[in-house]
């Protein structure tokens, strides 16, 4: 019976553990959501690695109808970045002027596996936007993820809503009616970029949610494991039955 209890306590905390383990199983893009026409626009996309090999090829594709304008790819230590850029036959008018050649995709490739994304840990790789699209509602981009023992994932599945979950789905940002406002790239004290304010609380969110579910598995099983032993007392303390008999 005590076994049981103890099983049955234990339970709720597998459940809250596998539950958690999703919100990091995805390619993500931060923040989820800009204003359309926004400029200046810092993009952060989270790569995980979800093998026992080094991810160590990064590429992400962008949109080319519409595009987006003036993209520029962040570097990032122990990585080589290249930018491939695509030839319009209709130039964008701008407010610096027509713009004839985009950026189609950045591929970040690794020095080395030592330099990769190592199993059970993940890398952000930053793009500044000089102009997000002012039309549509949503930015779908795709990602080719590589890993060093030759496997390779690809990002690319379309992504449904009511439908049923993709199992590699494309990073989406959702474009809102806003003011378009440039979003500023901090600078660190050793000069690079930091993260953007949006992906920072998106992925502060992510780790909260994950330690309050860990937390509530915890007191469950807890609790569970403290009514198993009450249980087990009570049941050593409870005296006998004995007959007896007319004198």
């Amino acid at each position: 019976m005590v076994r049981r209890i103890v099983a049955a306590s234990a339970l709720p905390v597998l459940l809250v553990c596998a539950g958690a383990i999703p919100a990091w199983a995805h390619v993500t893009v931060a923040p989820e959501s800009a204003p359309k026409g926004g400029t200046d626009q810092q993009i952060t996309f989270r790569v995980p690695n979800e093998e026992q090999s080094a991810t160590t090829k990064v590429q992400i594709v962008f949109p080319t109808d519409p595009p987006l304008v003036g993209v520029l790819a962040q570097p990032v230590p122990g990585w080589t970045s290249k930018v491939s850029t695509q030839h319009l036959s209709q130039p964008i008018q701008t407010d610096d002027g027509p713009v004839s050649d985009i950026v189609s995709d950045v591929t970040w490739t690794a020095d080395n596996a030592a330099s990769g994304i190592q199993p059970d840990d993940f890398q952000a790789f930053q793009v500044l936007v000089g102009a997000l699209p002012d039309s549509g509602d949503q930015i779908v981009f795709k990602a080719v993820q590589t890993y060093a023992n030759g496997d390779v994932v690809r990002w690319v599945d379309p992504v449904t809503p009511g439908g049923p979950e993709a199992e590699h789905p494309t990073p989406i940002m959702n474009l809102t009616s806003g003011s378009g406002e440039a979003t500023t790239p901090t600078t660190t004290a050793n000069g690079t970029a930091a993260t953007p304010t949006g992906a920072v609380k998106s992925a502060q969110d992510d780790a909260d949610n994950a330690k309050t579910l860990a937390i509530i598995g915890i007191i469950v099983g807890a609790v569970g494991l403290i009514v198993a032993v009450v249980a087990l007392v009570i049941r050593r303390r409870t005296p006998a039955t004995t007959q007896t008999t007319a004198s």
